[in-house]
């Protein structure tokens, strides 16, 4: 079951549909089933307001990846139920009548579940005792179909045995809830107290229902609101930070003239409420159609790395570079480990070894070490760009290609056409460095002769690498390597073109600079 629920929870055009469906299903529902004019009830208005509330916040989870792999699925489960249950009981007599409705208990499981998710942030504990809350609900739920009268006692002991949880896991997993932070129990707290209580004052008193229902309503919103919705906005507006302003300030303009739009033809035109309700919806869904075909597009298998695209469209440049180079830190970082810690140490046990007596074993130890330094000094070389400030871009260059044909033990020949004199401003030097190597290795790996030809030009603020060798029909030259290279490519607004004319295999590298890439990177 919990693979399911995860493989529907990652396919994000099932969930949009999902979605879509129980938006359009809830508008017909509404449509002609619901009474909607300007005499209804305050109740009613406000239930109407809160399903509209509801399925916005339904879309908006659909573009969420939560740690849990179910939450996702089960907050947007939860929203539509809860719209259903809020249309469906809105003119109830009494708050009783909660109980005779199927959607009860597994509205109220999936709030409290997804509610202590929320507070655990994905922590497993208390497994076992949800998983013995889901069986009670199941059951619950089955003699809906079987017997009435048993759904409805089965139905009031189930939906406060649910609201107990936060208490019971409090009781029961006290050690292990002690490891976590301090506001994370003190929400747990907090709904611990809540549950229970709004149970009691909903339920146990049927005078002036009509405010019992508003209570409920107000009671699922602020838990929706403070543990759900604010925990997903305050994720979003980190987000937007990395936006665009241009993508900001358009949003906001559009936000704004439909607004004013809106609020024109209810208001002023006098429409009808009913037409006015329908026509907010009907503009939701349609959006949520254009979204649906977005969706779609990205997970075309014909079109490659959108993704990035999107990132490129819409983050700034710098960022996602920053994003980029900070692999490069964490390479260099592990580099001088290696030289300052492991190589020091196998050098010195190369030493020592010409005080041994044994010259068998001595012979031995030196062949060992050898080995284990040249192994060092290669990888040391792969994480880490030999950059020097003493050399030109050049040499620099020259020198990381004869370090290729002497990692790969290669007699083969790569003719440099470099300009006579370059340079390349941080951090385009270390980025050109790493693209040299995977054209390099890829051709020194392919190539079905001694000679590569390797080329670089810088014209006009943009950077072209280009190799080109031969290779046999059969042998395949692009491997992984030039994959990561296309990959980190589109996300600096270059490309890669690969050409095969016959056995002739060329690689060409375009990439754009960007002058305030270089001016973050110079003033942090």
């Amino acid at each position: 079951m919990k693979n399911i629920v995860k493989k529907i929870s990652k396919n994000s055009l099932v969930m949009w549909w999902f979605t879509l469906l129980n938006h359009l299903a809830l508008l017909i529902y509404i449509y002609y089933k619901i009474p909607i004019n300007y005499s209804i009830g305050f109740i009613s208005r406000i239930s109407l307001a809160i399903v509209i509330v509801l399925v916005a916040s339904s879309y908006i989870c659909n573009a969420v990846k939560f740690k849990s792999s179910g939450l996702k699925l089960c907050l947007i489960l939860l929203m539509f139920l809860i719209s259903w249950e809020s249309i469906i009981n809105q003119t109830a007599s009494s708050t009783l009548f909660h109980f005779f409705n199927i959607l009860h208990p597994i509205n109220l499981f999936l709030l409290v579940y997804s509610s202590i998710s929320i507070i655990l942030l994905g922590e497993k504990i208390g497994e076992e005792l949800f998983f013995a809350v889901s069986i009670l609900m199941a059951v619950t739920t089955v003699f809906f179909f079987i017997k009435q009268s048993t759904f409805i006692f089965l139905s009031l002991f189930t939906s406060f045995f649910i609201t107990l949880t936060p208490l019971l896991l409090l009781i029961i997993y006290g050690k292990e809830l002690k490891s976590l932070f301090k506001y994370q129990r003190r929400n747990l707290k907090i709904l611990a107290i809540v549950l229970p209580l709004s149970y009691v004052v909903i339920y146990s008193n049927t005078i002036g229902t009509d405010w019992l229902n508003l209570f409920w309503y107000i009671d699922i919103a602020l838990i929706l609101f403070f543990l759900h919705l604010s925990a997903i906005f305050k994720t979003f507006q980190r987000k937007i930070e990395k936006i665009k302003m241009t993508y900001i300030k358009a949003f906001f303009s559009t936000f704004v003239l439909i607004t004013v739009f809106m609020m024109f033809i209810f208001v002023v035109l006098q429409l009808d409420l009913k037409i006015s309700y329908l026509f907010l919806n009907l503009l939701m869904f349609t959006l949520g159609l254009f979204i649906e075909e977005g969706i779609r597009l990205f997970k075309a298998s014909d079109v490659l790395s959108l993704k990035e695209y999107f990132e490129i469209l819409f983050l700034k440049k710098h960022l996602i570079v920053e994003n980029l180079l900070t692999e490069e830190t964490k390479e260099h970082q592990f580099s001088e480990f290696l030289h300052n810690e492991i190589l020091q140490s196998v050098m010195a046990i190369k030493n020592f070894n010409k005080y041994s007596q044994n010259s068998k074993f001595g012979n031995q130890i030196n062949m060992i070490t050898e080995d284990l330094i040249g192994t060092l000094r290669e990888r040391m070389d792969y994480y880490q760009p030999m950059i020097s400030d003493n050399f030109s871009l050049s040499d620099d260059y020259r020198s990381l290609v004869n370090r290729i044909l002497k990692r790969y033990n290669s007699s083969k020949e790569v003719r440099l056409n470099f300009p006579p004199t370059f340079s390349l401003l941080t951090p385009y030097d270390k980025i050109v460095y790493r693209f040299v190597e995977e054209l390099v290795t890829n051709a020194v790996k392919y190539s079905s002769t001694d000679d590569i030809n390797l080329s670089l030009d810088i014209v006009n603020d943009r950077i072209t690498l280009c190799t080109k060798n031969l290779c046999q029909d059969s042998t395949k030259s692009d491997g992984y390597g030039l994959k990561n290279l296309n990959k980190r490519l589109i996300i600096l607004g270059g490309n890669l073109e690969i050409e095969k004319k016959g056995q002739l295999f060329s690689v060409k590298v375009s990439l754009p600079i960007d002058k305030e890439i270089c001016y973050e990177n110079f003033i942090n």
